[in-house]
């Protein structure tokens, strides 16, 4: 059994433990905090300042790059002027266009039909020429040319072929059987002598003028000559065909020319080109 002294030893040094063992607060003056310090609130202070600056660069900042912006925004609606006017510049360049090529288009087509009006009046123009010159030809086709027949004062050329054809062909009495039906002297009269005009002679019968132009070839030896007479289109063509006549001739060639074609050996004459 415990002794109360015991006990209150207990009580005393459990007691003791409590308080070593709690931490003591110290009641003395509080140390004041930093930032109730006057360095602390000048610092504080300097710093407003300082962000005060900072926000009043800013806004300048902001403020240049609005005046940017609102120039910006000027040339941006100046040259959405200036679209909207070369825009309407193309628009109308863009109609001309148009209405020029509808334009162009027109007188093409005119043009076309023009063309095609004047190439089918050309050939109908070279139709009737050449129908002409078939008129000419088949008026001509009883007519025989006689040259180097010597002129004389108020003569009678009807009579003076009527004489060549029965002293130089041997036509027997041709003054009688050969009727002509006129004779004349073509172009102006010459001043020389020696170059007589050609005498044109239109016969009555196509196999008279035949005989006379198949029997020219007794004319040979003499001045006198006698040629069929063609249209000036013909007897160009005539003369151009002429060499390559006497070159098929000179070769033992059987040639035969009619009116503007050349026959070699019975084939037609193409003239290289």
């Amino acid at each position: 059994m415990a002794l109360p002294t015991h006990a209150s030893k207990r009580s005393i040094k459990s007691l003791n433990e409590s308080l070593n063992k709690t931490p003591m607060k110290n009641k003395g003056s509080k140390i004041p905090k930093m930032s109730d310090s006057p360095m602390a609130r000048g610092e504080k202070e300097e710093h407003k300042a300082i962000n005060l600056e900072d926000i009043h660069s800013l806004i300048v900042t902001m403020n240049q790059k609005l005046n940017k912006l609102d120039t910006i925004e000027a040339q941006i609606c100046e040259m959405k002027k200036e679209l909207n006017e070369v825009k309407h510049s193309v628009d109308y360049a863009h109609e001309e266009i148009n209405d020029l090529k509808t334009e162009s288009e027109r007188k093409v087509k005119i043009q076309k039909e023009t063309s095609d009006r004047i190439d089918k009046l050309e050939a109908e123009n070279i139709k009737l020429h050449n129908a002409v010159i078939d008129l000419q030809a088949r008026s001509m086709r009883d007519n025989l040319i006689f040259y180097n027949i010597q002129e004389r004062e108020h003569e009678n050329t009807t009579k003076i072929i009527h004489d060549l054809l029965e002293e130089k062909i041997g036509m027997v009495n041709a003054k009688e059987t050969v009727k002509i039906d006129r004779s004349h002297r073509l172009g102006k009269r010459r001043n020389e002598p020696s170059k007589p005009r050609p005498i044109i002679v239109k016969f009555n019968y196509h196999q008279d003028r035949e005989f006379v132009r198949l029997n020219a070839k007794k004319l040979k030896g003499t001045n006198f000559g006698i040629s069929e007479q063609f249209p000036t289109e013909i007897e160009q063509t005539r003369r151009t065909l002429y060499p390559e006549l006497k070159k098929a001739k000179a070769a033992g060639k059987k040639v035969n020319m009619v009116r503007d074609k050349l026959f070699i050996d019975g084939v037609l004459y193409k003239p290289t080109v």
